[in-house]
């Protein structure tokens, strides 16, 4: 049951999510407090709601994937309104938390990941292999949810600095996984970028859009300004190793089974990327003696 239910929500992938919300929070304060741990709860309860609605939508098409087919609501050991009902629960909960830490502003935000994922998103994806750009806007909603928790504005330019490294991070993070998963998706009826560009073209915009995700990092730092020559001296080799990562797809025997290895290391580099910052904020505030 309790398996089924950490599948059932994408609790790992929420969590991860959630994180987000910390990181921003750090960045924007330079403290850790406790309303930043209460806004990444609530992040994340919204984070697997709409997940866990998003099995509900697409439980036929993940009962022919491979890599979804034993999912809970897909594999038949629950029920679609067994799914509808955890979703609810868990997003009228982050509705509730986070209207009394923020306020509307919180309930905007996580009304727009709702209407954004499961009403346009999710029906969207089915229609158009472009749908992961304007999906790519859901990446924002974390951080921008711990940076109101910190007291700070959304207008600051620290933000739209790191709220355009995350939305930039989505494209290509998502490219790479349909080059893992080609046929699970083909086979399920989603169109895919695959099939829209050929494979040596998504490989080459991959890379370009892996390249915009450098560059939007390297706008973060320098809006950041990061002070420890140390960090700075590690978030210059972070970039390094993304850039040699990417490169991999331009090479002409770049297989599709090699996109693992290559979505493993630019995740890494870029998480890499926002938690140095992280530290280098707190830092700021807080220096040691």
């Amino acid at each position: 049951m309790i398996k089924d239910f950490i599948v059932l929500t994408k609790f790992v992938l929420s969590f991860a999510i959630s994180l987000s919300a910390l990181f921003a929070y750090i960045m924007a304060k330079g403290e850790i407090g406790a309303d930043m741990f209460v806004g990444a709860f609530a992040v994340l309860l919204v984070a697997m709601g709409v997940s866990t609605l998003n099995q509900v939508q697409e439980y036929k098409e993940d009962s022919i994937m491979e890599r979804t087919k034993h999912r809970p609501i897909a594999s038949g050991k629950w029920s679609p309104r067994s799914g509808i009902i955890v979703a609810v629960v868990l997003i009228i909960a982050s509705f509730i938390l986070i209207y009394d830490l923020i306020g509307l502003i919180g309930v905007d935000l996580f009304l727009f990941s709702f209407i954004w994922y499961n009403v346009i998103y999710t029906p969207l994806k089915k229609k158009s292999a472009l749908a992961v750009v304007p999906g790519a806007l859901l990446g924002v909603i974390p951080p921008a949810v711990g940076w109101i928790t910190a007291g700070h504005s959304l207008l600051e330019p620290q933000f739209f600095a790191l709220g355009l490294f995350y939305f930039v991070w989505q494209v290509p993070h998502f490219w790479l996984l349909v080059m893992l998963h080609y046929g699970d998706y083909t086979g399920a009826g989603y169109p895919t970028a695959m099939r829209l560009f050929g494979r040596i073209s998504l490989q080459r915009l991959t890379f370009v859009w892996l390249i915009m995700t450098i560059q939007t990092g390297y706008f973060m730092v320098t809006i950041f300004e990061p002070k420890s020559m140390l960090i700075t001296s590690l978030l210059l080799i972070t970039a390094i190793l993304a850039f040699v990562s990417s490169l991999q797809l331009l090479y002409k025997n770049f297989e599709l089974k090699h996109a693992r290895k290559v979505f493993m290391q630019i995740n890494l580099a870029f998480l890499g990327t926002v938690i140095l910052l992280s530290i280098d904020q707190y830092l700021k505030h807080n220096p040691l003696n």
